[in-house]
């Protein structure tokens, strides 16, 4: 399988949840199999409730994609990071758009870097935004 099929692989099996989980009555094909017993379900039943959620959240597919993206780049998971931006750029995004979201969760994690080590009052910060 060469790198292409395996990124095609990871974003269809991680990301793609309901729409790519044909041949897999039982649920998600990856993520399933790691749900544990005591779970009962639960974790599949919002693994294949994505793309519900997804069309309802108000968010066409790019934005949708971007917006994951930055979750995903301030977590800093790999995976996330991966599947996230092939599929916004498969909605259309373009590399600026890309670079543009890894700024903004840089500029928010430094921000919030500088504020919590600085021990900024929360009440002050409120306050600025509450105006």
């Amino acid at each position: 399988m060469n790198i292409s099929n395996t990124l095609k692989a990871l974003i269809l099996c991680i990301f793609g949840t309901p729409l790519f989980a044909g041949g897999h009555s039982n649920g998600h094909p990856i993520l399933t199999p790691l749900e544990p017993d005591a779970m009962n379900g639960s974790y599949t039943k919002m693994l294949m409730g994505e793309n519900e959620f997804k069309e309802n959240s108000g968010f066409d597919e790019k934005t949708y994609q971007l917006i994951a993206l930055a979750a995903s780049a301030g977590m800093k998971c790999e995976y996330c990071i991966v599947a996230h931006t092939a599929l916004a750029k498969g909605a259309g995004a373009t590399d600026e758009e890309i670079k543009t979201v890894a700024m903004m969760a840089g500029i928010v994690a430094i921000n919030s870097t500088i504020l919590y080590t600085n021990q900024y009052d929360m009440d002050e910060l409120k306050k600025m935004f509450s105006k």
